[in-house]
């Protein structure tokens, strides 16, 4: 159930971002792909209540490596950027709607 949730929540995000599964989990720190990557972790941890290791290997069959750190820095810096900008607040409303 929750690795329907992981492909739900990274078709979302990919479809509203536009952006690609190559561009998502290519290895940067440009903040245009960053910030969807931590969207993908907040949404994950918080509104589906995954751990950071099922995370982790969700990403992993995806094919993009990371550290359990990244993962936790990614979300914790992504919660921080939601009480900054109340516009990725709407947007992670919009996205955190699933089809079951």
């Amino acid at each position: 159930m929750k690795e329907h949730l992981f492909k739900q929540y990274l078709d979302n995000i990919l479809e509203h971002l536009n952006i690609t599964t190559d561009d998502l989990f290519e290895e940067t720190k440009k903040s245009e792909v960053v910030r969807p990557r931590q969207m993908l972790y907040y949404l994950c941890r918080e509104k589906a209540n995954m751990q950071f290791t099922e995370i982790r290997n969700y990403l992993s069959k995806q094919g993009f490596e990371v550290a359990l750190d990244t993962i936790i820095f990614g979300t914790n810096s992504f919660k921080k950027i939601l009480e900054e900008d109340k516009d990725y607040e709407y947007i992670v409303r919009k996205l955190e709607d699933i089809e079951h």
